[in-house]
């Protein structure tokens, strides 16, 4: 009787399917821990070319400023340059009829310390007037360079921490599969031992 219940069980064994060895389920989960693993890292190039390209923007941006200010710059100097040509033509023609009439009370060397005064004065109020405009200037490039530097290394203080929690990101995902197969493991145990049970 003991030899037909193990015969009974031993075709009961061969009619029941055991659990297919041929089905890698192990490398079902490694492929799932992997994509994430490559998820993960592409996130990352993501995340840093749009940190790289922010500071590029930020970067072409002041250049642009600098370079329209400094155009501004050349442009007032040579408006001043043609106005300096004009107004020394136009007091050589004034010279020039005077000296034709001779009737001026003013001799040459009055007209030439008057001529001199007044290129002082126009100097000294060229200069009051650019000096608020020359301070204003000065302090938006010490802003955009700041700005620069901020961006800079608020963008590197980030990377450093996201290097820092990097390998421990990799120590739970390497934990995670391995518990992730012990489980696989012990399920397919399981089934087997279940399986094999009369």
């Amino acid at each position: 009787m003991a030899q037909k219940k193990n015969e009974a069980s031993a075709a009961e064994e061969k009619e029941l399917p055991l659990v297919d060895e041929s089905v890698p389920f192990g490398s079902f989960v490694n492929t799932f821990w992997d994509q994430y693993e490559q998820s993960q890292e592409r996130a990352e190039r993501v995340r840093e070319n749009r940190e790289e390209a922010y500071i590029n923007a930020l970067k072409e941006v002041i250049k642009f400023n600098k370079q329209y200010r400094n155009s501004i710059a050349k442009l007032y100097d040579q408006s001043k340059k043609t106005n300096k040509e004009m107004t020394t033509e136009l007091l050589d023609q004034i010279n020039s009829r005077k000296e034709a009439m001779k009737e001026s009370a003013v001799t040459n060397n009055d007209r030439e310390d008057l001529k001199a005064q007044l290129k002082e004065v126009t100097g000294q109020l060229e200069k009051l007037a650019l000096t608020p405009i020359k301070s204003f200037l000065y302090v938006v490039d010490q802003l955009e360079d700041n700005i620069e530097k901020s961006a800079e290394a608020s963008v590197a203080y980030a990377r450093e921490r996201r290097n820092a929690w990097v390998q421990v990101r990799k120590d739970y995902v390497k934990l995670a599969r391995n518990t992730h197969l012990n489980f696989l493991e012990r399920g397919k145990n399981s089934f087997r031992e279940l399986v094999k049970t009369p």
